[in-house]
């Protein structure tokens, strides 16, 4: 029965596709903040702008799929996870390609804006791709492939983009990723099942959203807020601050790129096994403000960026594998795609604000310091949060 083939045992191969494209939306739909992240000096002189003007790139990215994500959630409920899913695909590619031709900073905002659309489409897709066609018990292993994809994007970029940039032009590098996009796009038009029935033959709940989501969208404010901070400048801060070149700091960021694909696959799926949705968020938000006050430490002793790089990929990058399989298993399928919404919207709010802000304190004050520390006690508040949300063993 349509709808229902993940669920067979015998699917091996058509489940491991079905992980690895959502791995590849959700790769595309964040590769942007990558491009941000790896190649800032290279934005900086190319268009004569600031830090904080770098980190304002993140923000329009994130404020767009902040305020459009509760909506596009709805409209996933009402059009289809599969509709919706390559249209994010199509949005992806159409947004890094117009980041690798804008030929002024304003137009690279507009393309920033872009990709924050795709960013907000595409765990409300994904992770209503998955209510439909994934039985409990697979979900978790599903959701951390899917999730995974993000960091998979980060580890790739990270090695990749400096080399490609010192080869051929940051403009260039960027593209071939555009180009890679396309053919995830033309990839999943085979792969995605489509919907079971009717795309809109669901009725949906349109009361209140549960408490618990909302927890979850302020926890998830708080990860993103403190965790834009080291996603965005852990490799300038390597290149200013700790004398690395740009390709060893950017092997920073891929190594938190390879340790996050890792532990979303393994947080995501032990917190299903065992039913601990709010124990695994607390753990991932302490670890989080563990990994802030290494990056802290490093000023005085350098290698321990690598441990708070390895940290960060271990924690902060890894708490939406936890936070989206919670989503699944707190709502119906029916409303999979406006809860998904509601969370995405906290996030992406914290993760616009806080690169900016960030920014601006290593523009105003002349060092990262107080930015990591101000980043761990936001991970800290996080802390806390996490422990008011409701078991999530259902």
């Amino acid at each position: 029965m349509e709808g229902a083939i993940l669920s067979k045992n015998g699917q091996v191969r058509a489940r491991f596709g079905f992980g690895a494209i959502l791995a590849v939306v959700m790769g595309v739909a964040t590769f942007a903040l990558t491009v941000f992240g790896v190649l800032t000096s290279q934005l900086i002189t190319e268009f004569g702008i600031a830090r904080w003007q770098v980190g304002a790139l993140v923000t329009a990215s994130s404020a767009a799929g902040a305020i459009l994500s509760p909506t596009i959630g709805r409209l996933t409920d009402r059009f289809g996870a599969r509709r919706s899913t390559l249209a994010n695909l199509g949005l992806g590619t159409l947004a890094l390609a117009a980041l690798a031709v804008a030929p002024t900073f304003a137009l690279l905002v507009v393309a920033a804006l872009v990709t924050g659309v795709a960013q907000g489409m595409a765990n409300p897709a994904t992770n209503k791709l998955i209510s439909l066609h994934v039985p409990a018990g697979s979900r978790g292993l599903i959701t951390g492939i899917k999730q995974s994809g993000v960091q998979v994007g980060t580890v790739v970029g990270g090695l990749a983009l400096p080399l490609f940039a010192l080869a051929w032009g940051w403009r260039w590098a960027v593209a071939i990723f555009a180009g890679l996009a396309a053919i995830g796009l033309l990839a999943a038009f085979v792969i995605v099942p489509r919907d079971p029935g009717r795309g809109t033959h669901e009725v949906v709940d349109q009361r209140g959203v549960p408490t618990g989501i909302i927890r979850l969208a302020a926890y998830g404010f708080l990860l993103g807020a403190g965790g834009s901070a080291l996603f965005t400048y852990t490799a300038l801060y390597g290149q200013e601050t700790l004398g690395y070149s740009p390709a060893a700091a950017g092997a920073a960021v891929a190594l938190m790129g390879v340790v996050g694909v890792v532990s979303r696959i393994a947080w995501s799926h032990a917190a299903e096994r065992g039913h601990r949705y709010r124990g695994s968020l607390v753990w991932l938000a302490a670890l989080s403000a563990v990994a802030a006050l290494l990056m802290a430490a490093s000023v005085a002793f350098p290698p321990l960026v690598w441990l708070a790089a390895a940290t960060t990929g271990l924690s902060a990058s890894a708490w939406n594998s936890v936070g989206m399989l919670a989503i699944i298993f707190m709502v119906p399928a029916a409303t999979a795609g406006r809860a998904s919404g509601v969370v995405l919207f906290g996030f992406l709010a914290g993760l616009g604000l806080g690169a900016p802000i960030f920014g601006w304190s290593v523009d105003a004050l002349g060092t990262y310091l107080p930015g990591w520390l101000a980043a761990a006690a936001l991970f800290a508040i996080g802390w806390f949060v996490a422990l008011s949300l409701p078991r999530a063993n259902t």
